[in-house]
């Protein structure tokens, strides 16, 4: 009889798990739909501002301050952690729009360390900051009003199965 050996998943599988987990987590609060909105709106446009990698931890405590959802909150941060560069080319970009940057970006390629230094407290950048936090943050919030309680019992059930497929991947098999 072959001892059962428990293989130590990869990093990827650690990321599926992880995000599963938040995802229920998310979807199985049990407050109103206004909070989880205002939760997760306020914790998508702390990605907007430059937090210095606390992000994810600000989003969290903006949330609760203003009345939302921690959880959601934190969630709302970790969405676009990813995208800082993007999010940095946007503020500029729409802020261009108001203002002359002091630098030109034409692209995304043209967002370095270098410009961002020299950029990041421009009026250019804050404008587009401004702006695309009171946009973003206004049509995630009535987006999720509208579509989080209809679709709710939809994803959590298909989010469910896909926990419940993989705990059984997991497990070894017996013989």
């Amino acid at each position: 009889m072959a001892a059962a050996v428990a293989v130590r998943p990869g990093w990827w599988t650690r990321l599926a798990r992880r995000s599963v987990a938040g995802t229920l987590r998310l979807l199985r609060l049990r407050e109103s739909r206004e909070r989880v909105a205002r939760g997760f709106s306020l914790g998508l446009i702390i990605n907007f501002l430059p937090s210095f990698g606390f992000g994810v931890l600000i989003s969290g405590f903006v949330a609760r301050a203003f009345g939302g959802n921690l959880a959601a909150g934190l969630a709302g941060g970790a969405s676009l952690t990813f995208a800082w560069p993007l999010l940095f080319y946007f503020n500029v970009k729409v802020g261009s729009l108001f203002a002359r940057p002091e630098r030109a970006i034409n692209d995304l390629a043209d967002v370095t360390t270098e410009t961002m230094d020299a950029m990041m407290w421009g009026q250019a950048f804050v404008i587009g900051c401004v702006v695309n936090c009171m946009v973003v943050g206004l049509l995630v919030y009535v987006a999720l009003l509208v579509l989080y309680p209809p679709l709710r019992p939809r994803v959590m059930h298909r989010v469910r199965r896909l926990a419940i497929a993989m705990r059984r991947k997991r497990q070894p098999a017996t013989s």
